[in-house]
């Protein structure tokens, strides 16, 4: 004899398993399920979920009540603990491995002579590479019957060039030693070439010239402005200059044309405060005041032939110490006195 019970729900998402089947009563539905079959299903939830095993933490050692027969650990802290341990270990053991892998070569570093594996060792190279260096005589080698000895002290002397000899070490310290003691003070250098502050602080840069700042004043060295600004001084042999107005009111030029002209032909010039100077041989030659027959010139190919330069090298001299220039059409000459005192200098014994 068989026990029913039915089953009412509202829910449209609700199908149990019908098994003598159900039906409708007003706005609810049923259903009718075996009595056995409820218990059976009942049992089975209270025997997977009540089950109690009893097991040791692998972390803490102590017993506790586990819901399965695979649980290692009585919380979350020692399961957490126990990982971190993991992964301590297998740190540990890849160290070692890589400390067991490498050759103890402490044992020779000492010796005066090594063999060829040694001596890779210590050059980080190839033992392949070290005995092609004593076949082709670089390394120098002692052979025994079945030994084969190189002197650490031949290896080291391979480097030597790398290591600075004392007379060179000697003689850059004493340079960086040495002091610079005298100065310069904006005001004095300007007194002294009749430069603006601008130049100075141009040349200062460029030639990166030392300078030390005391109480708020910039001093810079005496001998390397000295040494820079004596290259811009004017020739001490011209004597007579031309002002910006003198040339204005003799040859009826414009500023822009003086520059120009200047510029061009490489005029010597000199500075007085804010007033520029420039050399009046050169400029009445430039401007043919001065014909040929007053001074005497030489075409650039004549000049190349007579003192053996190739034509880049004449105008780099012509350039550099400013030769005067002459044009004619479109040749250009050249000053053959300054030439002759350039390349033939006077010796006076």
């Amino acid at each position: 004899m068989h026990y029913f019970v039915r089953i009412l729900y509202d829910s449209d998402s609700f199908h149990p398993k019908r098994q003598q089947g159900g039906g409708e009563s007003g706005t609810s539905r049923y259903v009718v399920i075996r009595h056995d079959t409820i218990i059976d299903e009942i049992n089975t939830y209270d025997m997977s979920s009540n089950i109690k095993v009893e097991r040791i933490c692998e972390w803490c050692g102590k017993k506790f009540i586990a819901q399965t027969t695979v649980t290692r650990f009585c919380s979350k802290r020692c399961a957490e603990h126990s990982y971190k341990e993991r992964l301590r270990q297998k740190k540990m053991a890849v160290s070692n491995l890589e400390t067991a892998s490498v050759p103890n070569s402490n044992k020779w570093r000492d010796k005066d002579y090594l063999t060829p594996t040694q001596a890779a060792d210590l050059l980080g190279i190839g033992r392949m590479s070290i005995y092609r260096y004593i076949r082709n005589g670089k390394i120098k080698v002692v052979r025994f019957q079945r030994k084969t000895l190189i002197s650490k002290a031949d290896i080291q002397a391979m480097f030597d060039f790398l290591t600075p000899k004392e007379t060179e070490v000697s003689e850059s310290t004493e340079r960086k030693s040495k002091s610079i003691s005298d100065f310069y003070t904006r005001a004095e250098i300007r007194e002294k070439y009749g430069v603006k502050d601008s130049w100075i602080y141009k040349v200062v840069a460029e030639n990166n010239v030392p300078k030390t700042i005391l109480r708020g004043k910039a001093y810079f060295s005496k001998s390397h402005i000295d040494r820079l600004f004596s290259a811009r001084k004017e020739n001490p042999e011209i004597t007579e200059w031309y002002s910006v107005e003198d040339i204005q009111s003799k040859y009826g030029m414009t500023l822009s044309a003086i520059y120009s002209l200047v510029s061009k032909i490489g005029i010597p010039k000199r500075k007085e405060g804010p007033k520029v100077y420039y050399s009046r041989y050169h400029f009445d030659v430039a401007k043919g005041a001065k014909s040929a027959e007053d001074v005497e010139f030489i075409s650039v190919a004549d000049a190349m032939e007579k003192y053996s330069l190739t034509r880049d090298q004449l105008y780099h001299y012509v350039k550099t110490y400013k030769i005067t220039k002459l044009r004619c059409g479109k040749y250009v000459k050249l000053n053959a006195k300054e030439l002759a005192k350039l390349f033939n200098p006077k010796i006076q014994l």
